[in-house]
């Protein structure tokens, strides 16, 4: 064997220990472009992608709220979904106290016209020796029953962000209910509550 071949067979020994060297660091992913290797790493989220579902109250920023995109990975998503939170929880006492509303409105007027008509079966509403009268295809009670629908959306909603267990959001949605009640309630003037849900 002469010194040129010698050489050119040492060339392609180190070419092929090099080739597998840098397989072996790119963990079985050779055959993968440089651009699939750099997309790969910039996809990744850090510690986010690391974290299991935690069944213990935590603080945190990663959280999938209620959607797989709707996730939040920093501080500010975290902030703006904890005022949603807020809202949401403000918004469902809300629309408690205007269904109470809506129902003692349209008993009240069942009980206008009761008074000038002796006809009225439906009697559910005992005033003293007077009953007030409403139906079930009326436009009060479709209208209940469309607001009972979301009500029972919103509060299954907000009981599944509170089972994150993270504290920021699970204070936010408390926070958002005692302001709901404390901006809305006072006006309540029917005392059973209307079809509480989870909380």
């Amino acid at each position: 064997m002469n010194h040129s071949s010698h050489d050119m067979m040492t060339t392609v020994a180190d070419t092929m220990a090099m080739h597998d060297h840098h397989n072996h660091d790119m963990g079985g992913m050779g055959n993968m472009g440089h651009d699939q290797h750099m997309g790969m790493d910039m996809n990744n989220t850090g510690p986010c992608d690391s974290m299991g579902m935690m069944m213990y109250f935590h603080t945190g920023k990663c959280e999938y709220i209620l959607f797989e995109a709707l996730r939040t990975t920093t501080e500010g998503q975290m902030v703006g979904a904890c005022i949603a939170m807020f809202i949401l929880g403000a918004l469902y006492e809300g629309l408690k106290v205007f269904r109470e509303y809506l129902l003692q409105r349209a008993l009240t007027n069942s009980y206008t016209v009761g008074m000038h008509s002796t006809s009225s079966q439906d009697a559910i509403v005992a005033a003293g020796n007077k009953t007030v009268g409403t139906h079930m295809l009326s436009k009060s009670h479709f209208i209940q029953t469309c607001l009972h629908t979301v009500q029972v959306f919103i509060s299954y909603c907000l009981m599944l962000v509170f089972m994150t267990y993270n504290a920021w959001l699970c204070l936010s949605i408390i926070l958002g209910a005692g302001f709901g009640y404390f901006i809305f309630g006072w006006r309540k003037s029917i005392v059973v509550d209307i079809n509480e849900h989870c909380h």
